[in-house]
C-alpha cells in the first residue's frame, strides 16, 4: 500500500509507537491522496466480492473515495480521521463525526469507518483506534457511539460486541442503487 505518510510541520505530534511500530495520529490534508487509495482498497478487499452491478459499484467508491473528498472532509472540520502508519504507511483508520445514520440522540456521534491493512489484524490497531474514537467522542460530551456493521461481516461484529456495542436498529446502506441491510449499534459513553 502506497502512502505518503507525511508529517507536516502543522500536523499533530503522533503517539508513541504501538506493538509492531505502529504510530497514530490525526490525518491533515496532505494525507489525502494515500488515505482515500487505503480507503478504497481496504472497502474492496471487505465488500468488492460482493454482487454489486459495477455501475453501483463505481457511484459509492466515486462518491466516497477520492483524494478531493477526503481532503475535504479532513480539512471541513465535522469529521476526524485517525491514521495508524508503519513506516510510514497508513496501514489502518478511523473515520469519524456527526450521525449520518437514522439515530434519535441529540447528543450521539458516529464511527463512520474503522478499517486496517490484513497485516495488522489482530496486533490491537483496530482496538487502539477504537479507543481513540470513544475517547474523541467523550471529551465532546457524547451520550453514545453509533456505528454500522453490515448484516454478514461477522469478524467486525464479533469485535464490535467484545468492545461493548449492542444492537441498537437496523437501516438500508445504500452501495449506488443496491441496498444492502446493515445494524446500527450503540455504545453508551455516560
Amino acid at each position: 500500500m502506497s502512502g505518503n505518510g507525511s508529517t507536516a510541520q502543522n500536523s499533530p505530534a503522533p503517539s508513541p509507537q504501538g506493538r509492531g511500530g505502529v504510530v497514530y495520529r490525526d490525518a491533515i490534508e496532505s494525507d489525502a491522496a494515500a488515505l482515500a487509495a487505503f480507503a478504497r482498497v481496504s472497502w474492496l478487499a471487505t465488500f468488492g466480492h460482493l454482487p454489486y452491478p459495477p455501475p453501483d459499484l463505481s457511484a459509492y467508491l466515486t462518491k466516497n473515495f477520492g483524494a478531493e473528498i477526503q481532503r475535504e472532509e479532513i480539512g471541513g472540520g465535522d469529521t476526524r480521521y485517525r491514521l495508524a502508519l508503519r513506516d510510514g504507511e497508513i496501514v489502518g483508520y478511523c473515520m469519524m463525526g456527526s450521525l449520518s445514520m437514522p439515530v434519535d440522540d441529540a447528543n450521539g456521534l458516529e464511527v463512520h469507518r474503522l478499517y486496517v491493512d490484513e497485516s495488522v489484524k489482530g496486533a490491537g490497531v483496530a482496538r487502539a483506534l477504537m479507543d481513540d474514537a470513544a475517547a474523541w467522542a467523550r471529551g465532546r460530551g457524547a451520550s453514545a457511539l453509533y456505528l454500522s456493521v453490515w448484516e454478514n461481516n461477522e469478524r467486525a461484529q464479533r469485535f464490535y460486541r467484545r468492545y461493548g456495542f449492542n444492537d441498537y436498529s437496523e437501516w438500508t446502506f445504500m452501495v449506488g442503487e443496491t441496498a444492502d441491510r446493515d445494524f446500527i449499534w450503540k455504545l453508551a459513553l455516560s
